[in-house]
């Protein structure tokens, strides 16, 4: 997990609210009136470049049909969006911002990095992520060094 880099201006984030939701789940309840539908049981969801898999998920749908306002992962919480892994006991997925919350044990790993927190906040687009400690416990990262980035042996020697 790279240190949190700051945001490549406005354009950096995508609103994926209105983007095709493909879902594959055992079980479909849809509350056309309450604007929710809920899926149970093995639950897999993929929208654009995230996927995420639950034991339930709620999609929570705006003021137009077309919209989803968020996505609420319910147990046994994986998160994949390319080289990035979230997990956790619930997450809830805001499309429009592009952010993901992870909770209830949460961890994110990228490539061999990982991080553990109380609330793991990460921002697909933006590659950046918040994580807070709780009462507790503390925020715990392991971050391994890219090739290529420590100092060469040469270096010393040179002089100017």
């Amino acid at each position: 997990m790279a240190a949190p880099q700051p945001a490549a201006g406005p354009s950096a984030k995508r609103d994926r609210s209105s983007k095709p939701i493909n879902v594959k789940a055992d079980e479909l309840k849809a509350d056309n009136k309450g604007k929710t539908a809920i899926f149970t049981g093995r639950v897999v969801a993929r929208q654009e470049d995230v996927t995420i898999y639950s034991d339930k998920l709620i999609i929570y749908y705006g003021e137009k049909d077309d919209q989803v306002e968020k996505i609420e992962a319910v147990g046994s919480v994986r998160i994949l969006q390319t080289n990035r892994v979230g997990t956790g006991g619930h997450a809830l997925y805001e499309s429009k911002e592009g952010k993901i919350t992870l909770t209830i044990n949460p961890k994110v790993t990228q490539e061999k990095d990982s991080v553990t927190g109380k609330v793991i906040v990460y921002y697909l687009d933006e590659d950046r992520s918040v994580v807070t400690s709780g009462e507790n416990s503390r925020v715990e990262a392991v971050i391994h060094p890219k090739q290529g980035s420590g100092s060469k042996k040469n270096d010393a020697k040179k002089q100017p």
